[in-house]
């Protein structure tokens, strides 16, 4: 949100510099993020002068050019090439010399000697939109006669300068965004008091009454309007215009400038509307009916839909409710009557209608953060206020103020002890009481223990006594609250195997092995998904976009995307993993799982002339998760039963711009965590050697690794230590069913060093079993 220093200071007579009332302002939540010098014209008029046409003649070699010399009241005449029609001897016109730095909406530029088409340029005369005196580019600005040659511009016109803070408003603190919120909470920092803008009474009378019929009281609860005739549409005052440059807004014209002008000054958006471009002279606020169709003030056709809430006509929508007006029914220059609106939409409504668009206007940013229902009336008086004195013309209706169910302040009851005790320090309660009133929060009653508190409406935040609380303490200030000398703590108790610690293990396991970290949205578009899988998903009842309409079901297409996005950024041979809830739907039945998964795409080691490059393959990947099993102390058996292995489609692919393979191994983490095993068995150093024996086994292809190992350790039992796969091998001359196997087994006998009898015993034992239990053949 931006603020005019200048405009503040008319709402609130602070006796602080700048700096102290940005760190005040900082410290108390409205965090100032910048603080912008500003001019009301461009540039301030820097370096332009006046200057007298001597002579005119045709550029030799452009028919569209004209050749002038310009007297700027120096010694030498100025040779300057002009486009301008307009340009003719004697005028007095703005010049910008050598060195001049012309500022335009867009951009800046330096005037240099320069030639054009041949001839020499020392400089340039200025329309009044080269120089931010206006919008007219017809032709170059002329002066009065009278005026001095040579006479600096800044002698000519008032160039205003201000400051521009730029506050960052959190969602809840609605009731800042304005000049008169940011003068409220001045006064709750400062005690100095404030100044509301004064409104004159309006005698509201006439015959042209719009009726006003609201549909929804929850979603409107108060609307109000009154037309004013005669009025005539047309650029605005200068103090009009600098208001709002001030805050980086373009004046249109009068009337549109006066809405916004009053809601940057109270925080009340306004919407005005042709008279007679409303039907029967009827506003209906009600819900869309599917089907109808909005062309918005932004040129957009809208497809409404029965969710958005608009206001209407007899026959039509007009404007989407607190957001933005139609197009059809705006005021134009040809405009002579208009009604104004102000009203109170409920926020959740209005952000509901703005999201589905992906809209982000003035007005719904405001009324999604919660309006002051009482400011309905005041904001609509001094735009009545405004538009008679700078628009002319004259109230013909009364103002039609329906608001049937008033909003009813909140009452709370605190209690002083109860916030010392919270805060762990003593604030004397006169100060605290202080700090309310300048707050505006009224004392309905007080007594030694408790106070009643009402709340203003304009603070619908503010709904508990720890929210009173939070308030004293951060107008008192947090820095004013002491450190204590002896600080208590009491350490958690917390389960060595608790899910966090096990996952932040496993995390570090993944990076020391070359894996990156990913973290996504839980929140994805369904068109990520296929008819058939999106009706298992769960939608959300009111997205914040179309991007994010659906709790994801996997997390394959999230780190798609994050490879997608490194791809595009020469980013390659990728390895991610990522901790992550899936959530899906299942008739009324809902499932929610946490997943584990690793997302691999390109080589397994980065180009380098020293080694060659390898794609990972689907076995190593088993390995990692193998691994990962091990620092659980979960057997490979049970760890192969939580991992999914799978090459990512084509089809899945091409819909995030891929065109390289992917390889995703999804583990359930759930799963895992109900495996750990907690108990660590330690053994004893070997103090004998370890003897290693290998067999080439041929199985059946459906016959797995775990087969093989279940059948060693039954018939080795004590004498195995360990097992290792280290070679599978498909083709010929097995058979097309077959697979080959080559396992390592290691031996070992704690008290004795094993002789080669009692090895090659046991190794025929283990293959006996292994022939009898799985049919495995022994390759010689």
């Amino acid at each position: 949100m931006k603020i005019s220093y200048n405009w503040l200071k008319q709402l609130i007579n602070i006796d602080l510099s700048l700096e102290e009332v940005c760190e005040k302002l900082t410290m108390s939540g409205l965090e100032v993020e910048h603080i912008i010098e500003t001019e009301s014209i461009k540039g301030g008029l820097k370096d332009l002068i006046v200057g007298e046409v001597i002579s005119k003649t045709k550029h030799p070699n452009a028919d569209s050019l004209n050749l002038t010399t310009v007297d700027v009241g120096k010694d030498d005449l100025l040779s300057i090439v002009c486009g301008a029609k307009n340009v003719e001897v004697g005028q007095k016109v703005v010049v910008a010399p050598i060195g001049t730095t012309i500022h335009t909406t867009t951009d800046s530029f330096k005037i240099k000697k320069a030639k054009i088409r041949g001839e020499v340029s020392e400089g340039m005369i200025c329309a009044e939109d080269e120089i931010g005196l206006g919008s007219d580019h017809d032709g170059i600005l002329v002066l009065d006669n009278h005026i001095k040659t040579g006479t600096p511009l800044t002698d000519l016109f008032e160039v205003d300068t201000d400051q521009q803070i730029e506050i960052a408003i959190i969602p809840n603190r609605g009731d800042a965004i304005s000049h008169l919120g940011v003068a409220r909470e001045l006064q709750a920092l400062t005690g100095i008091k404030y100044k509301k803008p004064t409104v004159e009474k309006i005698d509201a009378r006439g015959s042209m009454r719009v009726d006003i019929s609201i549909d929804n009281l929850q979603a409107c609860p108060r609307y109000a309007g009154i037309t004013i005739s005669s009025v005539e549409v047309k650029d605005s005052p200068d103090w009009l215009k600098k208001r709002l440059k001030s805050i980086d807004l373009k004046p249109i014209n009068n009337i549109v400038d006066i809405s916004n002008f009053i809601q940057h000054e109270i925080g009340q958006p306004l919407h005005v509307f042709d008279y007679d471009k409303i039907q029967d002279h009827k506003i209906i606020p009600r819900f869309a009916k599917s089907g109808e169709k909005l062309t918005t003030l932004d040129g957009e056709d809208r497809d409404l839909s029965e969710n958005h809430f608009i206001i209407a006509d007899s026959t039509q929508p007009l404007a989407l409710a607190g957001v933005l007006g139609g197009l059809e029914s705006g005021v134009t220059e040809s405009t002579s009557t208009i009604f104004i609106e102000s009203a109170y939409f409920d926020p959740a409504v209005v952000r509901k209608t703005a999201k589905s668009f992906g809209l982000n206007t003035d007005a719904s940013y405001r009324f999604e953060r919660g309006t002051d229902p009482e400011m309905v009336d005041f904001a609509l008086t001094r735009a009545v206020n405004l538009i008679l004195e700078i628009a002319g013309g004259e109230i013909n209706s009364e103002i039609v103020d329906i608001y049937p169910e008033a909003i009813e302040p909140r009452q709370i009851e605190i209690n002083f002890d109860q916030f010392n005790r919270l805060i762990g320090y003593d604030i004397p309660k006169e100060k605290s009481i202080e700090i309310l009133k300048n707050l505006e929060i009224k004392i309905l009653a007080n007594n030694d223990i408790n106070i009643l508190l009402e709340v203003p409406r304009y603070r619908p935040d503010i709904e508990r006594p720890v929210d009173i609380y939070e308030e004293i303490l951060r107008v008192y200030g947090f820095d004013n609250i002491p450190i204590p000398e002896k600080v208590n703590y009491i350490p958690s108790n917390i389960d060595k195997n608790a899910p966090n610690k096990l996952r932040s293990k496993i995390s570090n396991y993944l990076a020391n092995i070359g894996f990156n970290e990913i973290m996504n949205n839980s929140l994805v578009p369904s068109r990520m998904y296929a008819e058939e899988e999106i009706k298992n998903a769960v939608h959300l009842l009111n997205p914040l976009s179309i991007d994010m309409d659906v709790m994801r079901m996997e997390l394959t297409n999230s780190a798609l995307e994050s490879i997608a996005y490194n791809l595009n950024r020469k980013n390659t041979d990728l390895k991610f993993f990522e901790f992550g809830k899936t959530y899906i739907k299942k008739d009324e039945n809902y499932t929610e799982k946490e997943v584990l998964q690793l997302t691999f795409a390109g080589n397994r080691h980065p180009e380098h002339w020293s080694v060659k490059s390898q794609n990972l393959t689907h076995n190593e990947l088993i390995a990692v998760a193998f691994g990962l099993g091990k620092k659980l102390n979960i057997s490979e058996s049970k760890m192969k039963k939580t991992v999914k292995l799978e090459t990512v489609s084509q089809d899945q692919l091409k819909f995030h711009g891929l065109k390289q393979d992917v390889i995703t191994l999804s583990i359930d983490w759930d799963a895992c965590l109900s495996m750990v095993n907690s108990t660590i068995q330690l053994k004893e150093i070997p103090k004998y050697p370890i003897v290693r024996r290998d067999l080439s086994i041929v199985l059946q292809k459906e016959t797995g690794y775990e087969d093989v190992a279940k059948v060693a350790k039954s018939t080795l039992q004590q004498k195995l230590t360990d097992i290792l796969l280290f070679d599978v091998y498909e083709g010929k001359p097995l058979e097309e069913n077959q697979k080959s196997f080559s396992v390592a087994f290691f031996l070992y006998d704690s008290k004795k060093t094993m002789e080669d009898s009692e090895i090659d015993n046991l190794m025929q034992k283990l293959i006996l079993s292994l022939e009898k239990n799985i049919d495995a053949i022994i390759r010689k």
